[in-house]
């Protein structure tokens, strides 16, 4: 219907109509794809500069633990230090490492003798009512090593970053300095006045420390340690989070998260986006004059070429067409005058004819009688010229007629088939783009089923349901437009392209869905014959390089086979057998040891006869009807598979019991 008043429209509407609403399209298309690629890449911009900044934080606690080192060994080197440990006196100690710790700035100083026995414990802050494990300090303390590590609190409530280095004499080792800085709020805080990701420290599941308030008042988990950075919510605001872990000697470890605000990122990209808006507005409005402007020239010209044959027809032999270029449309014009002025001057010697005759009548009239005769042989002879010249008058004309229309013909060809054959050309990328642009709505409405009530009420404005439905299926009367239009100028012109296939990375779900839908007219119930099922078994497959063209073709053939082999095998059945049978395809797919995936095609159709299979795959051999096969189907799918693919085909089958046929081909093709 809607095919039959899109013919009755002006040539003008007809070129303007599809082209317009297909280049619009692409061109919202491509805004929108450019949108989310430049927003991407804003937002991998800051994943890496949340990457870069990671080994930033890491140096910082480098220096600080080398700091923390250097503080251990001026006090272990203290002369009162090694004459205290020496003698044990431990009040003494205790009294000349106060006044250090406070200068220091530490949390922890504690002095042992070789034998692991405690000398002195200056402890403040957090540390001073808890246990820290020191089995491992102590044995290194008694054998003389020097060590920095990062030491767990009793219950792992927080972190110490601990320095130990020997005490020593002239002669032995007299014991070991430990000493200590608590990783905290403030700790963190110092670090974060060089970098701008905010900071937080895990310990067994649970932040212990941290720059960030909403860190600690809500529960959320932290990225893997190698894992690249990532989009966690915490509260109600994004960031990009990455993990790092500072190691220490005795297998304690601690797990520093960079939290990276992407407040600002989601504004910048809201920018971005309203910038890219504006402009493909402007530019798709100067597109659509620049398509109207360029229809109007070439439809204005052709108008005008038709009113001038107009007044041929009618008799005014006046009439002239201005060449004021050099295309087609122009020669067109140039045959049309040189057509008026051949008729122009057959009339003219059709008139000076006609006056020759009454002159000759005039004269006969004074001619004796014995003349008559003779006039009449003249005007016989007149008359019969008169017929010649009107026959080949209208002999010219319509040679002229049909020349100058065979001319208009191929003008009007070549002038529409460049914007069809472009339109043509778009209308199958455009419904792929169509396609991903809706599966990708419905991933954000699977990851986001709650959007914002202005998300909602837009859905609810623009029928978003009705939209993805009908979307395509505009498309796909658009495409059937267009390939209309291209038929008609390729046969008038005999025109003939071979398309070569792309070797590429495909979902291969997507290639059997796609050939089902081609093929869904012959799946349905007839009033002739029952409905063959459909049975996916769908495993996750991953992309396969292969040329998807020649792959469709191969399920096409398969597919075509199956439904004829059921549909014959109906033909035999009472509507009681099928009813309890139904025929059906069963389609599954699988991965084989990651490197192969292997799709399976059976129908419950009546089997293969062991006297044809060995056949099977040969060319020109069918079991069909003269005129319904050639049997270059599976020929052809095995050279696909085998020689383009360095895939396998097989088949198993039983009389009575079905046919299947296992396609099998490599993820990966070898160059």
């Amino acid at each position: 219907m809607l095919l039959g008043k899109y013919y009755k429209l002006p040539l003008k509407i007809k070129i303007i109509l599809p082209l317009l609403s297909v280049l619009i399209i692409i061109w919202a298309l491509a805004t929108i794809t450019f949108g989310y690629f430049f927003s991407y890449n804003l937002e991998n911009k800051l994943r890496s500069e949340t990457e870069e900044v990671s080994s930033t934080v890491l140096e910082s606690f480098e220096r600080r633990k080398q700091l923390l080192f250097l503080k251990a060994r001026w006090i272990a080197e203290s002369k009162e230090v090694s004459l205290l440990v020496n003698n044990s006196k431990k009040s003494a100690l205790s009294r000349y490492l106060l006044p250090l710790k406070e200068s220091l700035e530490l949390d922890l100083i504690k002095v042992i003798d070789k034998k692991g026995v405690t000398l002195a414990d200056v402890r403040q802050g957090e540390i001073e009512q808890t246990k820290l494990n020191h089995k491992f300090l102590h044995e290194a303390a008694s054998i003389g090593i020097d060590i920095f590590d990062v030491v767990t609190v009793d219950k792992k409530q927080f972190s110490v970053l601990v320095a130990l280095t020997s005490v020593k004499s002239r002669k032995e080792i007299l014991g070991g300095v430990i000493i200590g800085k608590t990783i905290n709020d403030e700790t963190l805080a110092e670090i974060r006045a060089q970098t701008q990701p905010h900071l937080v420290i895990f310990h067994d599941k649970k932040v212990t420390a941290s720059t960030l308030e909403i860190a600690k008042k809500n529960n959320w988990q932290p990225p893997p340690i190698k894992s690249q950075p990532v989009l966690v919510n915490i509260g109600d605001e994004e960031f990009i989070a990455k993990s790092i872990n500072m190691m220490g000697l005795n297998g304690n470890q601690v797990k520093i998260v960079l939290l990276n605000s992407v407040t600002p990122l989601r504004e910048n990209q809201q920018h971005l986006w309203i910038y890219i808006i504006i402009f493909s507005v402007v530019g798709t409005t100067i597109f659509s004059i620049t398509v109207t402007k360029l229809t109007n020239l070439v439809t204005r010209r052709i108008i005008y070429l038709t009113n001038a044959t107009q007044k041929l027809a009618s008799g005014d032999f006046s009439a002239r067409i201005k060449i004021t270029d050099n295309d087609e449309i122009s020669s067109l014009a140039k045959s049309f005058n040189y057509m008026v002025e051949q008729v122009s001057l057959l009339l003219e010697k059709q008139k000076e004819a006609n006056k020759k005759l009454e002159e000759y009548n005039q004269n006969l009239e004074n001619i004796v009688q014995n003349r008559t005769y003779e006039l009449k042989q003249k005007n016989s002879e007149l008359k019969n010229l008169l017929q010649e010249l009107q026959c080949t008058q209208a002999q010219m004309i319509q040679g002229e007629k049909m020349s100058s229309l065979g001319q208009m013909i191929v003008g009007i060809a070549h002038e529409i088939n460049n914007p069809v054959s472009f339109v043509y050309g778009n209308i199958v990328p455009a419904i792929d783009y169509a396609k991903d642009l809706l599966h990708l709505i419905e991933l954000y409405q699977k990851h986001y089923p709650e959007p914002d009530k202005e998300i909602q009420d837009e859905i609810q404005a623009i029928e978003l349901d009705y939209v993805r439905n009908d979307f395509t299926k505009l498309l796909n009367s658009m495409a059937i437009g267009s390939e209309r239009i291209r038929k008609i100028v390729l046969s008038l012109r005999n025109f003939s392209r071979l398309d070569e296939d792309e070797f590429k990375r495909v979902d291969i779900h997507e290639g059997i869905d796609n050939t089902l839908m081609i093929l869904q007219n012959r799946l349905k119930v007839q009033s002739n014959r029952p409905e063959i099922k459909i049975v996916k078994e769908y495993s996750s497959l991953p992309l396969v390089d292969c040329y998807p063209g020649q792959l469709n073709q191969v399920f096409m053939n398969l597919f075509v086979n199956a439904i004829d082999a059921l549909d014959e095998y109906n033909l035999h059945r009472t509507p009681e057998e099928i009813k309890a049978n139904s025929s059906y395809i069963k389609i599954s797919t699988e991965v084989n040891n990651d490197e192969w995936i292997m799709i399976r095609i059976y129908d419950n159709g009546p089997g293969i006869s062991d006297r044809i299979k060995p056949r099977l795959f040969d060319p020109f051999f069918t079991t069909k009807e003269v005129g319904k096969g050639t049997g270059l189907g599976l020929s052809i799918s095995y050279q696909i598979i085998v020689d383009k693919h360095s895939g396998k085909l097989n088949f198993s089958s039983k009389e009575g019991k079905g046919t299947e046929f296992v396609v099998e081909i490599p993820v990966k093709q070898l160059s």
